[in-house]
């Protein structure tokens, strides 16, 4: 009477390897949880950001992207105008905020928006778009209105680092 043996029908190696590419899938994801996260109290922004595997990227290709907040319905706070380096040489994005009633963000709501200066070290890229990890909203309506006296514009050309998130949904 034939028996059969299913422990036999995956070879011993294609079985190990199969575990070694669960494990590091894993490993992986957690690592990735871990950039999504904002900043833990008392841990300073630059240290956040370095968690999140900074990559170059040309100022040119934020110009004018969507800024969404970390959520699964990924709500569209407003728009990267600028990009500028501050006095004290940290970067920060330039951005519409706000809206209409907090509802219409485009194009109506875009008369109403102001713009906000938010240093690039509590953003992050979220394929083509940025996501503002380390600010509430409540933190996003106390900023002041963007001052562009003692900055200086980054040209368009210009490399600079941001990290990488991935996406809430």
């Amino acid at each position: 009477m034939p028996t059969c043996n299913s422990f036999r029908a995956i070879p011993r190696r294609a079985f190990s390897r199969r575990s070694l590419l669960v494990a590091a899938a894993v490993s992986l994801a957690s690592v990735a949880a871990l950039a999504q996260e904002p900043a833990p109290p008392g841990m300073s922004l630059e240290q956040s950001a370095a968690r999140r595997f900074p990559q170059p990227v040309r100022v040119g290709a934020l110009l004018d992207s969507q800024v969404l907040q970390p959520l699964e319905s990924q709500p569209t706070l407003g728009w990267v105008r600028a990009v500028v380096r501050r006095a004290d040489a940290s970067i920060a994005v330039v951005m519409s905020y706000g809206s209409l009633l907090g509802r219409v963000t485009w194009p109506v709501g875009a008369l109403f928006a102001r713009l906000i200066a938010v240093p690039i070290d509590g953003m992050a890229l979220v394929g083509q778009d940025m996501v503002i990890l380390d600010f509430t909203p409540a933190q996003l309506n106390a900023l002041p209105k963007f001052d562009p006296t003692g900055t200086t514009p980054l040209p368009a050309a210009d490399v600079i680092m941001v990290g990488l998130a991935k996406p809430s949904h």
